[in-house]
């Protein structure tokens, strides 16, 4: 494979895509839509009528192309249903004539259910490769997962990976696990990874699901606004935490689709010398929610659950996977995203100050966040003050009371 930039810009005539209904699916077909001139086919449950599926399509369009929407850029997405069986995928091929691309966005989240990870992330990528085959497509483009590396000591390569020591969830091995099926499959491929995507650099916009630090505020919000915690006692590791704004997301996946060479494998992360860490991340939190005293653990195992406020204790559960995903100091080779910004392509990485941008468009959107201030405001500390704890201090803390 080469290791530089195409050329020549790829091009296609009719591309299918899968996930066209999810988050990530709704901002590529978008970006498709606004820089190529292909047909777009969207492969999608029955249950998705066509309204439902365009309605974040459109949304993001408008956005991105900063005018309305139109018969003529409707007119160029077709829907078509997925067969009840995955294994039925690639019997698609004789309605699916003329498609020469397929970028398949589609996956399962859910980190507990094992079976539907494999069966949606394995082996409906296998299926769908099969059906690349029967279709001779020119191209075959993954989006994966920057963290489908699992944990390692060594930078991620931008190349197929070996097993890892260990892997937060199985949600990244049966990426990694998919990403080995593309590169051995004969089939021409591009394998994209973005990281953890936020709201836009400029606005805060955000249109996706509440996952990753939309999970963290989310969580917050439920379990720790309900009333005022004179102290917060948390997990907050200064590794450099990598979260993607969605329109560097839009405009990386757009020049990678067009100037990456069949073979690559691009990590899509922001640069992480300006990367806040979750500790930035939880400074800023308090700075809205004003304790008078917050406790930082190094570990989520060093904290003393059975004495913190049960509130306190509910939401460190329920935010443990990111908050031990935060704890790793994860690294990635990041070559095609330097040689696409040398290309001319216009990135803005994550900082404290564009995630602050979201942060407050996320705490002004909600009403549980202005009913902690109307009720609780009187009793804000002018500012918290931060303990670092020591492990091998822990046995020296006051009991904390619980009620």
């Amino acid at each position: 494979m080469s290791r530089t930039l195409r050329s020549e810009p790829f091009s296609a005539s009719r591309i299918l895509v899968t996930g066209a209904t999810g988050y990530v699916g709704a901002l590529i077909v978008a970006s498709l839509l606004r820089d190529t001139n292909a047909r777009i086919v969207c492969l999608t449950r029955a249950a998705h009528d066509r309204t439902a599926l365009l309605a974040p399509i459109k949304e993001e369009w408008e956005t991105q192309a900063r005018y309305r929407w139109s018969a003529a850029v409707d007119a160029r997405i077709e829907q078509v249903v997925l067969p009840n069986d995955l294994a039925d995928v690639p019997n698609l091929a004789a309605r699916l004539e003329g498609v020469d691309e397929i970028v398949h966005c589609a996956g399962c989240l859910d980190y507990y259910d094992v079976a539907k990870l494999q069966a949606v992330n394995v082996f409906y990528t296998a299926h769908l490769l099969v059906l690349a085959k029967h279709l001779k497509v020119k191209r075959f483009v993954y989006v994966s997962t920057a963290y489908s590396s699992g944990y390692q000591d060594q930078p991620t390569p931008e190349d197929l990976l070996t097993e890892p020591q260990g892997d937060p969830t199985q949600y990244t091995r049966t990426k990694r696990e998919a990403e080995r099926l593309v590169a051995t499959s004969h089939v021409p491929f591009v394998v994209i990874r973005p990281s953890i995507l936020i709201g836009t650099s400029d606005t805060g916009r955000y249109s996706g699901k509440r996952y990753g630090l939309y999970q963290q505020w989310m969580g917050l919000e439920r379990l720790a606004c309900d009333r005022y915690h004179e102290e917060f006692h948390t997990v907050a590791p200064r590794m450099p935490l990598n979260v993607l704004h969605q329109d560097s997301f839009c405009e990386a996946f757009k020049a990678a689709y067009r100037w990456i060479p069949h073979g690559a494998f691009m990590n899509l992360v922001s640069d992480p010398h300006c990367s806040p860490s979750m500790r930035d991340l939880w400074d800023m939190w308090f700075e809205v929610t004003r304790p008078a005293r917050v406790y930082y653990y190094p570990t989520i195992d060093d904290v003393p659950m059975k004495s913190i406020h049960m509130r306190q204790r509910a939401y460190l559960t329920f935010a443990q996977v990111n908050l031990e995903i935060a704890s790793h100091h994860w690294q990635f080779e990041t070559g095609w995203i330097q040689q696409l910004r040398d290309n001319g392509l216009r990135f803005i990485d994550t900082t404290i100050d564009t995630v602050r941008i979201c942060q407050d468009r996320f705490v002004r959107s909600s009403d549980q966040m202005q009913k902690y201030f109307s009720e609780h405001a009187h009793r804000f500390s002018q500012a918290a003050r931060c303990i670092d704890i020591d492990p091998a201090q822990l046995q020296q803390q006051p009991a904390i009371a619980t009620a």
